[in-house]
């Protein structure tokens, strides 16, 4: 509801300054036209486009009285003014030259771009749909004489330059729709990233000073051991999870080493299977005799490999087997692979699976922070991380590392102490 809240405010504030541009910019035309006229300037036919800016003027106008009065109406009606901004752009070109003055075909581009901001993403594909066959017409209708051409720019008629008027520009203006859809997706994303860290790092601080009192309760004689070992594991787990978000919601500032890989990824492996034993689960190390030197911070590497196998721990339901590789790809990457033998993921998941909350976990194992940790530290250090897995088969991850020059030395102090 919070973030629904903040889109809404967001998009009301968007649509007033766009309707502001668009009254502003309806005046500019209008005198444009008559301007136009007056000194005969390429024989344009003002009267009908005039007629219907006017018209959108008057319409647009009633949109403050209605700010207002009904808020609630705002957002429709922007969206019934988009179909008035078909029409009136459609007119326009018609009377600007027809479908060969292509240079006016940038203002349907335009509206599908900034309109794109408002929409989601089956109003998009309407208003794409709408636009296309708001030119498609225009064209089948010049191209049968049933519209007389206003061929301002003297181009020979024919059926051929007809026709590549129309792919060019519907070619264009499904260019403009992919290109729009993908920046407002990723646009949109980052938003409700931004959004959630801020949310979560005020929970954390909320959660902390509770948390404090409850671990007081602990040291109390009057408990049973068994409650305070209960409570002192629970109080744990909230913990990991309050370090998870803040690590997630903050920037942090990095301080590189170099290192061993080999020597980091001990330290990740060992410290998951000594504090989340088990039963079952068998751990396998499988690292490369030859010494990987990587310049990293290694407290953010260390969080990032032991959330990898404490995803593969979480995803073995009985027995299972964790494999954990350290090898060198190439002249510039070292690999760091976490297989496991686990449930796996579903094909449509796999995309989701670094998004913060999304977990396939079920039950009390993860709330779906431990794979986002991972791909921003890793990431932080310059590399990245690819997951390959089937349902039923296991998955594995494989986190890519970029190597510096071999240079003898031990793991440095705060490896040791990361976790």
């Amino acid at each position: 509801m919070h973030e629904e809240s903040l889109r809404t405010q967001s998009q009301l504030k968007l649509i007033d300054y766009l309707f502001r541009v668009k009254m502003i910019l309806i005046l500019s035309l209008v005198v444009l036209l008559v301007f136009f006229h007056y000194f005969h300037i390429l024989h344009i036919r003002t009267a009908p486009v005039a007629l219907v800016l006017l018209t959108e003027l008057a319409v647009f106008a009633a949109y403050f009285p209605l700010r207002a009065r009904k808020p609630a109406w705002v957002i429709p009606y922007n969206k019934g003014g988009i179909f008035l901004d078909v029409l009136a752009v459609t007119v326009a070109l018609h009377y600007f030259g027809g479908i060969y003055a292509l240079i006016w075909v940038a203002d349907y581009l335009l509206l599908v771009a900034v309109y794109s901001l408002f929409l989601n993403k089956r109003e998009r594909v309407a208003l794409v749909a709408c636009v296309v066959a708001s030119y498609s017409l225009l064209c089948f209708f010049e191209h049968r004489g049933v519209l007389a051409r206003h061929n301002i720019f003297q181009i020979p008629v024919s059926p051929g330059m007809d026709l590549t008027c129309w792919v060019t520009a519907v070619a264009l203006i499904l260019l403009a729709a992919f290109v729009s859809h993908n920046f407002i997706e990723m646009l949109l994303k980052y938003q409700r990233l931004a959004d959630l860290g801020r949310l979560s790092t005020e929970l954390a601080h909320e959660i902390r000073t509770p948390l404090q009192v409850i671990e007081g309760v602990t040291h109390s004689t009057d408990v049973p051991e068994s409650t305070k070992k209960e409570i002192r594991s629970q109080i744990e787990r909230i913990g990991r999870f309050i370090r998870e978000v803040m690590a997630l919601g903050r920037e942090e500032k990095q301080h590189r080493t170099r290192v061993r890989l080999q020597d980091v990824t001990d330290v990740s492996t060992d410290h998951i299977f000594k504090t989340q034993q088990r039963k079952g689960v068998r751990l396998v190390k499988r690292f490369a005799e030859q010494d990987l030197w990587v310049v990293v911070d290694v407290d953010q590497v260390i969080k990032a490999l032991s959330n990898l196998v404490r995803n593969g721990v979480d995803s073995i339901s009985h027995e299972g087997e964790v494999e954990v590789t350290v090898n060198r790809s190439g002249f510039e990457w070292a690999q760091v692979v976490v297989r496991d033998t686990g449930v796996g993921i579903e094909r449509h998941e796999l995309e989701r699976v670094f998004e913060p909350f999304y977990t396939t976990k079920t039950g009390m194992r993860g709330v779906g922070l431990g794979l986002a940790i991972a791909r921003k530290f890793i990431e932080a250090n310059g590399g990245r991380i690819d997951v390959e897995s089937r349902a039923g088969h296991g998955s594995r991850f494989v986190a890519w590392i970029p190597l510096c020059e071999e240079e003898a030395g031990p793991l440095a102090d705060e490896a040791q102490t990361a976790c």
